[in-house]
């Protein structure tokens, strides 16, 4: 079959997406929001999709009617039209297929729900040769907990016709799963739509490497990774169309050029003279499959993480290593140009960044998400409760601590010597669900130094330096504010305490002089690391809520907030040098790193940036 070029007509795509339900039979969903943005940014890409983009969130029927009508009714024959629906469907009683909407009642969806035959009379009219459905739901009476729904409809039936392609997230008899919620501020996409937005954004699913992902490769692309993935769903796809419609291009990475040489081998003018004199120039290039953590440099490889999934890329020369998949989703611990993770069975793995090959493995079985390394040390708790250190080199086993009646929560830091860590007090053996973090325990050598027990539960934003703790406290409901303080890490005495204006909307970060965090009403602040005194004369904010830790490198601070602004201050005034529009993605525990003037971090989309200070 042909390709249909992007051509003259206009590329239009309407997005809808409903995850919150009125009705207590209809759980809530999180991923269609999730879903819709995605695919709004890429396929308004015009380097992308080059579509005009309209998307509709949690909406009434009234407006969805309305959207839906206008959409397809003002199309032209040259015209594409794309309608993508994410959330709850329903069936009725005389088995006709509906879409539910926030006001939906399951026993009365005639006139609470749109119907599929409502769109299929409004497709009959629409006068674009070229019309696309991608159905994201299904239907069912009977919810389980993560599933949108017992079975999907008869989508191909309810929706096929001539000129049209009708492509569904799974066969009669499965479910179309929400995503893994693993950050509780960060929903993940459907399965099926994140299958869809990884082969768009990577450029995976352009088969033929002609530059253009079509509907159909498309299809067979997101078919193809979520049997990869184990996931028991097989979209569907259904109707007549005479051209494979292009979706949207892929953006190449261009290739660095040698530098050329002459007869007597020496490089040319351009390329002379050591590279640390060379004016670093911002570039950008394709990470993750999508919102991931904030880059971490091990070795001169830079490498972001996604849940089961490390990215890494040479820094030098921006060559990406072979994909590291692990077996659990927390983040790994990086050191000497190696990852370590829980491997199979949970137990203690070793991974090569730049190869992905296995390096070396430890029998014992450790917890996911709260290995540590610092000063040379591996710290791993053990699934029995014990903490673990090791040489990472080797991963020789060097002390054992009992847990003692404590459970580990956050991942060791060292001061002064000292490992430091969050514990709560176990009620089961094991269970850290349970529990909230109350203790901060410093031991060396496998011996307890220090305990410090809070007067209130522990967040995990706490930053630790060789002169001190600085650990945020949950205080009780209905408390608007947050109280943070610092300890001598020498002794867990109390250096002094410091209560926020509101709570905080990442984690602290601490250098010798100052403590810096930003809250969730916007403010920048900056506190003297050992006094806990304002460090700026008048208050700073942010254009939006901070969506990672700040940056600091010298005297040189970067935010980044949810105003898609990624701000560069002075860090001793408090003054805005410079601003980027970046929407960088989420990350609480991280921040963009900043590297010999350059500071680098991961987009809402899974790019990598390089922006020279």
């Amino acid at each position: 079959m042909t390709v249909q070029p992007f051509g003259n007509g206009n590329r239009g795509a309407l997005l809808i997406g409903t995850g919150t339900y009125d009705h207590p039979e209809l759980p809530e969903l999180r991923s269609p929001e999730v879903d819709c943005t995605r695919l709004d940014a890429l396929l308004r890409d015009p380097k992308i999709g080059a579509f005009e983009v309209q998307t509709v969130i949690d909406a009434n029927r009234a407006t969805l009617e309305r959207a839906i009508g206008e959409f397809f009714l003002s199309a032209w024959r040259d015209d594409v039209r794309l309608l993508y629906i994410s959330g709850h469907g329903i069936l009725s009683r005389s088995d006709k297929l509906h879409f539910a909407i926030r006001q939906t009642d399951p026993a009365r969806p005639a006139y609470t729900t749109i119907s599929a035959a409502f769109i299929h009379e409004v497709m009959d009219e629409c006068r674009a040769r070229s019309i696309v459905v991608i159905l994201d739901c299904c239907y069912s009476g009977l919810f389980l907990p993560g599933a949108k729904g017992d079975e999907p409809a008869r989508f191909e039936e309810a929706l096929a016709g001539h000129g049209r392609v009708v492509i569904t997230a799974g066969t009669r008899s499965q479910r179309a799963w929400e995503g893994q919620h693993l950050d509780a501020e960060r929903p993940a996409p459907s399965l099926f739509t994140g299958m869809l937005i990884e082969g768009i954004s990577s450029g995976a699913a352009d088969l033929n490497g002609d530059g253009v992902v079509t509907l159909q490769e498309l299809y067979r692309f997101a078919c193809e990774r979520l049997h990869q993935e184990g996931v028991v769903q097989t979209p569907r796809m259904g109707g007549e169309m005479q051209y494979d419609i292009a979706l949207a291009k892929v953006q190449k990475q261009r290739k660095s050029r040698s530098s050329r040489t002459g007869r007597t081998g020496s490089r040319n003018r351009r390329s002379a003279g050591p590279p640390g004199r060379r004016k670093p120039e911002p570039w950008q290039t394709r990470a993750a499959f999508g919102p991931a953590r904030q880059p971490i440099l091990s070795d001169g490889v830079l490498v972001v993480h996604e849940p089961y999934r490390l990215h890494a890329i040479d820094l030098e020369s921006r060559q990406r290593s072979p994909l590291i998949r692990m077996w659990y989703p927390g983040s790994p611990a990086l050191y000497g140009g190696a990852a370590y993770f829980p491997g199979k069975g949970g137990h203690l793995q070793m991974t090569d960044l730049r190869t992905g090959k296995h390096r070396a493995s430890h029998p014992v079985a450790i917890r996911d998400d709260l290995l540590g390394i610092s000063k040379d040390v591996l710290y791993a708790p053990a699934q029995d409760g014990a903490l673990c250190a090791f040489a990472p080199s080797t991963l020789s086993p060097l002390w054992s601590l009992p847990s003692n009646g404590l459970t580990v929560t956050s991942a060791p830091q060292t001061a002064s010597g000292y490992a430091l860590f969050t514990a709560a007090e176990s009620r089961r053996p094991g269970d850290a669900a349970t529990v909230s973090a109350d203790h901060i325990v410093a031991i060396s050598e496998g011996r307890v130094i220090w305990c410090y027990k809070a007067e209130a539960p522990l967040s995990p934003d706490w930053a630790v330096t060789d002169h001190g703790v600085y650990m945020a406290l949950q205080l009780e409901e209905p408390s608007s504010y947050q109280r943070i303080v610092a300890l001598n890490p020498e002794n867990g005495q109390v250096l002094w305490s410091f209560d926020t204006k509101a709570h905080l909307a990442a984690a602290l970060v601490a250098t010798e002089e100052v403590l810096l965090f930003g809250d969730t009403d916007n403010r920048l602040v900056a506190l003297d690391a050992k006094t806990g005194t304002l460090r700026w004369d008048k208050e700073k904010k942010t254009d939006g809520r901070l969506l990672t830790r700040p940056s600091i490198s010298g005297d040189t601070l970067f935010t980044a907030d949810r105003a898609a602004k990624l701000v560069r201050w002075n860090l001793l005034t408090g003054r805005k040098v410079r601003a980027h529009n970046l929407l960088v993605s989420p990350d609480r525990q991280g921040f963009p790193t900043i590297i010999n003037g350059v500071v680098y971090t991961t987009d809402a989309r899974g790019d990598i940036h390089a922006l020279p200070i």
